[in-house]
């Protein structure tokens, strides 16, 4: 597939593509590769499948080989994870020194999949109730790191009303 230079594509687009160049994001070399999703989607059915089938005999290594295809999956996350850092750098290069709300929407990302992975884990092992105290946490966690957006956010609405 060829792409084309288009002069309509925004500063940011234009600076994402200045940085990792058209080839190497439609060829893979930064993780965006179709590929990657159909060798993700083999391991999780193939470690699917022999984690029932140790399920059988002893059910610990079930619970042993699901984890083990997890954290398979916690590499292709973090690669993907990785990207999207480095188009954060240039929107913090946009934001100057104002980019304490991205760090914390990066911070709250970053909580959300943390505890999405955990509780999965937990949920897997039988442990339903652990798992939901890892969500409830979680949620918890992001709604303390939004307070002080919410007080700046109320702060200027005061100041604008007089």
């Amino acid at each position: 597939m060829m792409f084309h230079h288009n002069s309509n594509l925004s500063a940011a687009s234009q600076a994402w593509w200045a940085v990792y160049g058209r080839e190497r994001c439609f060829t893979g070399s930064v993780g965006v590769n179709g590929m990657d999703m159909v060798k993700a989607g083999v391991i999780g059915v193939v470690g699917v499948l022999l984690a029932v089938s140790f399920k059988s005999h002893k059910a610990e290594y079930g619970a042993y080989v699901a984890l083990a295809v997890c954290f398979v999956m916690l590499e292709y996350i973090m690669r993907y994870f990785m990207q999207i850092l480095s188009g954060m750098e240039i929107l913090r290069g946009y934001l100057k020194d104002n980019y304490s709300y991205l760090a914390l929407l990066l911070k709250a990302v970053g909580a959300t999949y943390a505890c999405e992975f955990c509780a999965g884990i937990c949920k897997d092992a039988g442990y339903a109730g652990v798992a939901g105290q890892v969500e409830m946490l979680g949620k918890l966690y992001i709604l303390s790191m939004g307070m002080p957006v919410l007080f700046s956010l109320m702060e200027s609405i005061q100041l604008m009303g007089g």
